[in-house]
């Protein structure tokens, strides 16, 4: 992890919670890959710098132009300098020859979705998104044309349910940080009855995403306990595969 500098050159609303930050950052930046994301610190006219950070999810990078979301009740401005450390996590792995990717955000705004499909689309994949709860408030004028938009239940079902994990090559989901694993458990039961008990390794990964305080494995406060050891949010993370994860 390095830190770097970046200005903010545009604010810009896109919903009533939500506005997207376009950043001029460090050319080394342009290097990240959807997953990775960074822990942000706004600085004052003095260069005051807050103790915590924030955590900022890019949904998309283009060179050293990085645009991220956060909710409309952080108040920034353009001209305005932040200190940003990163990465923060590993890009979301993806399986060899992907055509086909089934995205599911469950009572959770999609932003940590959005970079990941721009990207599949861009290399020739087809996305589906299922949206359900709280995803449904999402903008869908800020998602990729191309991405299918299902609105499903808060109960991990959705329309033709059956048809789109069989057409997925992968899956990814994403669930509110304080419910991750109990909803992911319950994913992942749902797909072992699909798929008649044959979930293979790196099919179906969940996002985790803590209030993350150091951000590079140190402290343990981001710990997910897994089947054969222990897996950390921050670095092995944010994408776990739920066939490794003791719920």
């Amino acid at each position: 992890m390095r830190e770097t500098r970046a200005i903010i050159e545009r604010v810009r609303r896109v919903s009533n919670t939500l506005q997207q930050i376009e950043l001029s950052v460090d050319s080394a930046l342009s290097q990240y890959q959807p997953g990775q994301s960074i822990m942000a610190a706004p600085l004052d006219h003095y260069g005051w710098e807050p103790y915590l950070r924030e955590h900022w999810i890019p949904v998309s990078m283009d060179g050293n132009q990085m645009v991220v979301e956060l909710p409309v009740e952080r108040v920034h401005a353009p001209g305005q300098v932040a200190s940003l450390i990163s990465p923060v996590g590993s890009p979301i792995p993806l399986r060899d020859r992907l055509h086909n990717l089934l995205l599911i955000a469950e009572d959770a705004m999609p932003t940590p979705l959005v970079w990941l499909a721009r990207h599949v689309i861009k290399v020739g994949g087809a996305v589906t998104l299922v949206l359900a709860g709280q995803a449904i408030r999402y903008p869908l004028e800020l998602l990729p044309p191309a991405v299918e938009i299902v609105l499903g239940e808060t109960d991990w079902t959705w329309p033709e349910q059956v048809e789109t994990t069989g057409w997925a090559d992968q899956i990814v989901a994403l669930a509110p940080s304080g419910t991750q694993l109990s909803v992911y458990g319950t994913l992942y039961d749902t797909l072992t009855q699909l798929r008649h008990h044959d979930v293979p390794d790196d099919f179906v990964f969940g996002l985790f995403y803590q209030a993350f305080t150091c951000g590079v494995g140190a402290c343990h406060s981001c710990q997910i306990t897994g089947r054969k050891k222990s897996l950390l949010a921050c670095t092995d993370g944010p994408a776990i595969d739920l066939k490794k994860v003791r719920f």
